[in-house]
């Protein structure tokens, strides 16, 4: 189902918040960059956390353009999301990537 920025930005205001209340939980009072991506949790964490920050992304976006098309709205913040590239920068940064690729794949989805 198609929807307009109006419609989807509550779903994805609601999916960012719940992916950064699981993030603080799963950093159990941490600070995210002294993760050392050694445990699963902390794997778990560096996923929310990028879900967190593409879902950021998308919430920005329409805000900003509440009249564009909704798929137009996800390519623009796939491809800002896409500029930070992960390659040789360990498992911490993967995790961070495939967290938030997920998040937007999974609202893609939502909407087409």
């Amino acid at each position: 189902m198609t929807q307009t920025p109006a419609q989807l930005l509550p779903l994805v205001t609601a999916r960012r918040a719940a992916a950064t209340a699981a993030w603080s939980d799963l950093l159990g009072g941490g600070a995210a960059c002294r993760i050392d991506g050694s445990l699963s949790s902390h794997e778990g964490a560096k996923l929310r956390e990028g879900e967190a920050a593409a879902l950021g992304i998308l919430v920005r976006l329409l805000r900003r353009r509440p009249d564009d098309d909704v798929h137009a709205i996800l390519d623009a913040a796939a491809a800002e999301w896409g500029t930070r590239s992960a390659t040789g920068k360990g498992r911490d940064w993967d995790a961070y990537r495939r967290g938030g690729d997920g998040a937007l794949q999974d609202l893609r989805a939502i909407v087409q």
